[in-house]
């Protein structure tokens, strides 16, 4: 393999693998409790909740299971049974409790967030980017949902879709620093490096502590030819995180040499 052709493939499994992964949503970001609940289904998924909040998953797990014994069509039930459920990293069971959800309240964008978070745990991108899409359909104003869709399509080698989300994030969300790490890395994909150090600049600007980005920086000046730029990223990273910096001299070799005391 050329030093071309790594430094890209680095870049690939930059953006799948080592920026932030995407995060469960929390429960009342648009979907309201719903009135026509009976009240003996309504205790036992308030005291899910106590308990969820008290981080007893196992037995919140319970109280919502209970809850929908109860009343089987409770959309909120099975939403907040999936969020248990991934919390006690049982995605299999969060999916199919997320699917419930999403079957009986189609419009909540929520739940699709959610099933596309349990799927990205489970490596299934394909599922999750087309969760993450009803997600934007359904909630485009969301910068974080065209976050995670753009990581979703970045993993399944769709780079400009990647650098189409990301860019909406955003326009949305214009200080989030993830998204302009993962956008520069989209470009830097699409051999487009101009932009490419714009949007990793940015996020260093940002977050000048983020490890990642420096990380990403990295690859980007090494990709570029600049041996002196990408040194000097180097040895900030080694700084911010020792382990990281030595995964990334492992990876390029041969790329940037480390310096010696």
């Amino acid at each position: 393999m050329t030093v071309k052709s790594s430094l890209k493939a680095f870049c690939l499994i930059l953006l799948c693998l080592w920026m932030a992964l995407p995060a469960l949503a929390q429960q009342d970001r648009y979907e309201q409790q719903d009135e026509s609940v009976s009240p003996e289904a309504r205790i036992r998924f308030d005291k899910g909740e106590r308990l969820a909040k008290e981080e007893r998953f196992e037995e919140a797990v319970a109280a919502y299971r209970e809850a929908l014994r109860l009343m089987p069509d409770y959309a909120q039930a099975h939403h907040q049974l999936g969020l248990a459920y991934a919390r006690l990293n049982r995605y299999p069971e969060a999916v199919k409790a997320f699917q419930d959800a999403a079957r009986l309240q189609p419009q909540g964008g929520l739940v699709y967030e959610n099933l596309g978070v349990a799927y990205v745990k489970m490596g299934r991108w394909g599922e999750a980017r087309e969760a993450f899409q009803q997600a934007v359909r359904l909630h485009p104003d969301n910068a974080e949902v065209h976050y995670n869709l753009g990581l979703a399509s970045g993993r399944l080698g769709r780079d400009q879709e990647a650098r189409s989300q990301f860019a909406e994030a955003l326009r949305l969300q214009p200080n989030m620093a993830k998204a302009h790490v993962n956008l520069g890395l989209a470009y830097l994909n699409l051999g487009v490096l101009d932009k490419a150090e714009k949007s990793l600049l940015a996020a260093v600007r940002l977050e000048p502590q983020d490890a990642q980005a420096r990380y990403a920086l990295c690859v980007y000046y090494a990709k570029k030819g600049d041996a002196q730029a990408a040194a000097r990223e180097f040895e900030t990273l080694k700084k911010l995180d020792p382990n990281l910096a030595q995964k990334l001299s492992q990876l390029m070799r041969p790329g940037v040499p480390e310096r010696k005391p």
